[in-house]
């Protein structure tokens, strides 16, 4: 993170007229990036500032009133989520964080909307193979509970499948989202 800071935040950078929406998010984007490359700890890191309000001896100084903020607290949660069965901060499972942090998110995020876009897209083009099927899936309360269910039976390759597309197309919106609020016109 010290590297990132030096090199980006720096005079090295090339476009300085930024807004710092723009900033944030590019920061808390960098800190998405590690996690999909196995970074968990340093995209926790990179994330935390921006999400949680106070100093903490992870992610160092908080930065408070973030515009990143909504993004930033949804990404946390994705990487508490990734975390899975592994015991975390606070001595919580990473999905009990995860869903921690997703009531958190504010509620005026975007890319809630965003993910109910993407499930509705992967559950209308999936092949049911019943009516009671579909409500198991889509009918628990939370994404995080219908990944851990699935992740802690794995009975059915089928689910695995369609709990892949379906985070892969969040991860996908994800980034996107995150592109466009760094690079407005």
């Amino acid at each position: 993170k010290q590297w990132y800071q030096r090199r980006v935040r720096g005079e090295r950078r090339v476009n300085t007229v930024i807004t710092k929406e723009q900033e944030h998010t590019a920061d808390v984007m960098l800190g998405f990036v590690h996690m999909l490359v196995g970074g968990v700890d340093e995209a926790h890191d990179l994330v935390l500032p921006y999400s949680w309000p106070c100093d903490t001896k992870w992610g160092g100084p908080a930065v408070l009133d973030s515009p990143a903020l909504p993004t930033a607290t949804y990404i946390h949660a994705l990487i508490h989520r990734m975390e899975g069965y592994h015991v975390g901060e606070q001595g919580m499972l990473g999905w009990q964080n995860a869903r921690f942090w997703y009531k958190e998110t504010p509620s005026n995020c975007v890319l809630f909307e965003g993910f109910r876009t993407v499930v509705e897209g992967v559950r209308e083009g999936w092949k049911w193979k019943s009516e009671e099927e579909r409500e198991a899936v889509c009918g628990k309360d939370t994404w995080t509970d219908t990944l851990g269910l699935f992740a802690e039976e794995r009975k059915s390759p089928r689910m695995v499948k369609y709990c892949d597309a379906v985070h892969n197309a969040e991860l996908e919106m994800v980034l996107e989202h995150c592109n466009a609020v760094i690079n407005k016109v």
